[in-house]
């Protein structure tokens, strides 16, 4: 039975059987969308994660659906560390993976397997183990798109010999089937001349069936398919390029809900042509955008005044993310970011399902160090970080035994609580190095500068100090100090290294780094929609991240609107993260509007939640806001079993003046475990000191405080160590040098010297230069279409320089005395381009004849449109008509167009 007859059920005509032609150019295919009343079907809503929220009781539990989260995110995050080092320990979770949720049981399985293998370029052992075998042996029970994954290892040759025979039968019994990507790449594989054998269905059905099959169902993923449909009509490929069908189906997007596709109905009618502008549905669509999320800034504001929006309804129409006639300046990204709720207990629970689900893992035979960091760290918020110290150390202690650099630096930390007994000491000490060096974590070569320079009894060691400070300096690990102006206005030109390390961090996921990058790409006015997804996605991974970005966005805002609206997200993060951000949101809160009562009633709230986190900040806030003397000693009666079991660094610099002298030591010495090595901290410790009237101890702390490199002046001017080593050595490259040294003999490098060099708006205009690039380019032998368009266009002090360097004008005439239609054409506009007198004008006349009867349809359809305006030529409406059709046949839909009008007249 043929594929036709199988697709429809039913026999076929013979006449629909016959073999169909195989176009080696896009099909020409009116899918179209089908009628719909507006409505909200794709609006985005944040998704609502379960989230362990710290409260006792059934919520503690940890349930089947957790425990697959949780392995499917650990199973990516060790595969995408060290595949091959973790092979065994991955493998083992996939298993667990499998007996926690039977949907990626069986076959799913067997395709993760694979992907392990190739993650860890293990092919021998995959070919040995036979996977692949296995997962061909399941065929009948495969899922289109497993079969769809089959056929590449089939086909590449990926764990059993290379079988193209195989691989097709899979891909048509898969498109058979309907199955949308499959549908799709026989198509593909139609409109590149090279069809699957087996599949006699016309190009035009298959491709009917795959964009059929692409759309799906009416839910709420229909409007991300829809615009993958209009994508295939915009670009072209499988279908010729239709622009009017590919904006309807944005259209039917936005009627639908998407936000994304109401905004491109919008840019679509501002960069239309003036016939088909429509104002109204502009209008129409940019309201549906704006109340899905979608933020205006200044730019697109502007666009969209030139597009004959009156300022009074554009004002009106975003008015509820604008305050009165001021608004966000700013691009946003905030909508990408997927928050969800996490409401958090006002005290920490003793256990929780992360905590069980580290416990479950820590028992495979073989687990990674890692695996006890983390539940060290789980541990810690459990616990609390003193109360829960003999565990915490007994888990970093086999951390440690199993290589974990992490679980070093952690457990050198804890160890120096008991700096004053030179053994623990010493060891710590080991424990760094021994990361520092072994494992190369740069981490470790900081935390052994800062335990020589500020937290040895002994200390400022700079002899010790120093070498290490000098290596950490060596490594790009060291977090770009930049402050949010700053970042904003970090020039690629001007600072390019700083920028260089921004991006490595953030792709490594550094918190900040990610942060500040994203907001980069937000700024960005040519970022690509993918490139901000792709960043998007990455913050959404971290709840740090997010809170971070909040920060930034509350920073940045430049008006009260943009105040409110950075606010309204921070909020959102908040109930994402939990308490890890009550204390951010409550200083954001107090700087925005502190002097409302509710306000400050929901800041106090937020206060006392990150004070039961022993977050000392938080628990200082809390007791300055009491504004009277006595309350910052009530604060501490109400906290001090928080601040004994789990409080930081600040929280025992807020305990040190109340707490019992018999616990006073011990506070310093946790004080010390925990301090960065910066002049705040050290002026901390100097000052507690002096508040016990220990002289000796206070001058100790100063004179750390003098080892620090750049003391206080630094920050007190705003500026960083790296701003001081970096002055008055040498620029940066600027644009053009940028591209010459490192794309030089790249074509695409090529190109784009000398569009640097052509642009007279650009501050790296240079005509001579600019032709020296066009000449080396048309001297490549394979640019000379691209070229002449740029030199046409080229303004006329370029187009003089290229004169004079070469004789561009004399090289298009030699190719086009070959005869080949598209070089006679190119030369018949030269000369159009070219002529000022009759004479001038009438051998263009003639050049353009000679590459219209040489074939050249754009020559066709110029000709014809000169005959019959009478544009250099007598005029005569008979012979245009006759060169008109010929170009319309041809592919010229304007000169179909004209023709047609000429017969109406």
């Amino acid at each position: 039975m043929s594929a036709l007859s199988r697709l429809l059920g039913a026999p076929c005509v013979m006449a629909l059987l016959a073999p169909a032609a195989l176009p080696a150019v896009p099909l020409d295919l009116a899918f179209l969308p089908p009628a719909v009343e507006e409505q909200s079907l794709c609006g985005r809503a944040a998704a609502e994660r379960r989230v362990d929220d710290g409260s006792p009781g059934d919520e503690d539990a940890l349930t089947e659906m957790e425990r697959a989260r949780y392995l499917q995110r650990d199973i990516r995050r060790y595969q995408s560390a060290d595949p091959d080092r973790h092979f065994d320990f991955i493998a083992t979770l996939r298993a667990r993976l499998s007996s926690a949720d039977a949907r990626f049981s069986g076959a799913a399985e067997l395709i993760d397997l694979i992907g392990l293998h190739i993650d860890a370029g293990r092919f021998d052992a995959l070919e040995q183990a036979g996977l692949v075998a296995q997962l061909t042996a399941q065929r009948p029970l495969l899922t289109n798109g497993q079969k769809m994954q089959l056929a590449q290892f089939h086909r590449n040759g990926i764990g059993t010999p290379a079988d193209t025979s195989a691989a097709d039968d899979l891909i048509l019994e898969a498109a058979f089937a309907g199955h949308p990507e499959a549908l799709l790449l026989v198509a593909r594989r139609m409109a590149e001349a090279r069809p699957l054998p087996g599949w006699d269905a016309p190009e035009d059905l298959t491709a009917t069936m795959a964009f059929g099959g692409l759309l799906g169902q009416m839910d709420s993923g229909v409007c991300a398919r829809a615009e993958r449909i209009a994508h295939e009509y915009l670009t072209g490929g499988i279908v010729r390029r239709n622009a009017e069908i590919g904006w309807a189906w944005y259209r039917f997007a936005a009627d639908l809900g998407s936000a994304r596709a109401a905004w491109r109905m919008v840019e679509f009618h501002l960069s239309a042509a003036a016939e088909d502008q429509d104002s109204a549905e502009m209008l129409h669509y940019l309201r549906r955008a704006v109340a899905r999320g979608i933020v205006v800034d200044d730019g697109s504001r502007g666009r969209l005044e030139e597009g004959g929006i009156d300022a009074d309804t554009l004002r009106e129409i975003l008015a509820h993310t604008q305050a009165d006639d001021r608004g966000r300046r700013r691009a946003s990204l905030t909508p990408l970011l997927q928050t969800g709720v996490n409401i958090d207990a006002m005290e920490t629970s003793l256990s929780g399902p992360y905590l069980t689900y580290l416990r479950e893992i820590a028992t495979i035979p073989g687990a990674p160090g890692l695996v006890f960091t983390q539940l060290a760290q789980e541990l810690s918020v459990r616990l609390g970080r003193w109360a829960g110290e003999d565990e915490i150390i007994a888990q970093l202690e086999i951390a440690t035994a199993r290589n974990d650099p992490a679980g070093m630096r952690a457990l050198a930390a804890r160890l120096l609580r008991y700096r004053d007994d030179p053994a623990q000491l010493n060891r710590a000490v080991d424990l760094l190095t021994l990361a520092a060096t072994r494992h190369r974590d740069a981490a470790a070569m900081n935390d052994l500068d800062r335990l020589f320079r500020c937290q040895a009894p002994d200390a400022p060691l700079l002899d010790q100090a120093e070498p290490w400070a000098r290596a950490y300096a060596g490594t790009t690990h060291k977090m770009v100090a930049l402050t949010p102006s700053n970042l904003m206005a970090l020039d690629p030109y001007k600072d390019p290294w700083r920028l260089a390390r921004l991006q490595s961090q953030a792709l490594d996921g550094r918190t900040l780094s990610l942060a500040h990058y994203l907001q980069l790409v937000q700024r960005d006015p040519i970022a690509t929609e993918t490139a901000q997804r792709i960043w998007a996605d990455r913050t959404d991974n971290s709840d740090k991240t997010l809170e971070e970005f909040a920060k930034l966005e509350f920073a940045l805002a430049t008006n009260p609107a943009e105040r409110a609206l950075a606010l309204e997200f921070f909020r959102r993060v908040y109930l994402n993260n939990g308490v890890t951000t009550a204390l951010d949101l409550s200083v954001a809160m107090i700087n925005d509007s502190g002097m409302n009562p509710a306000m400050a009633e929901e800041v106090r709230h937020l206060l006392r939640q990150a004070s039961h986190r022993g977050e000392g900040a938080a628990i200082r806030l809390l007791a300055r806001l009491g504004k009277t003397p006595e309350a910052e000693r009530r604060v501490f009666d109400e906290f001090a079993g928080i601040i004994d079991d789990r409080g930081d660094f600040l929280a025992m610099m807020f305990a040190l003046p109340h707490v019992a002298e018999t616990k006073r030591d011990d506070y310093f010495d946790r004080a010390v475990s925990l301090m960065a090595c910066s002049t705040k901290d050290t002026d901390e410790l100097g000052e507690a000191h002096a508040i016990h009237g220990t002289a000796p101890m206070s001058f100790h702390w100063r004179q750390i405080g003098l080892a620090i490199a750049g003391h206080n002046t630094l920050s007190k001017l705003r500026l960083t160590n790296g701003q001081m080593a970096g002055f008055d050595t040498r620029p940066a490259p600027g644009p053009a040098q940028v591209v010459a040294r490192d794309r030089a003999g790249d074509l695409q490098g090529q190109w784009r010297l000398f569009h640097l060099t052509a642009q007279p708006d650009l501050a790296s205009y240079a005509p001579q230069q600019a032709a020296a690039h066009f000449k080396a380019l048309v001297d490549r032998g394979d640019t000379l279409p691209r070229a002449f368009e740029q030199y046409l266009a080229a303004p006329e002090e370029l187009r003089r320089a290229i004169d004079e360097t070469f004789d561009f004008p004399q090289l298009v005439a030699r190719i086009a005395a070959a005869g080949e239609p598209e070089a006679l054409w190119r030369h018949a506009r030269l000369l159009q381009n070219r002529a000022t007198t009759a004479q001038s004008l009438a051998e263009a006349i003639t050049a353009l004849r000679a590459a219209a009867h040489a074939g050249a349809v754009p020559a066709m359809a110029e000709l014809g449109r000169n005959l019959a305006m009478g544009a250099g030529v007598a005029r005569n409406e008979t012979e245009a008509l006759e060169w008109l059709d010929k170009a319309a046949t041809g592919g010229d839909s304007d000169a179909a167009d004209l023709a047609r009008w000429l017969r109406l007249r």
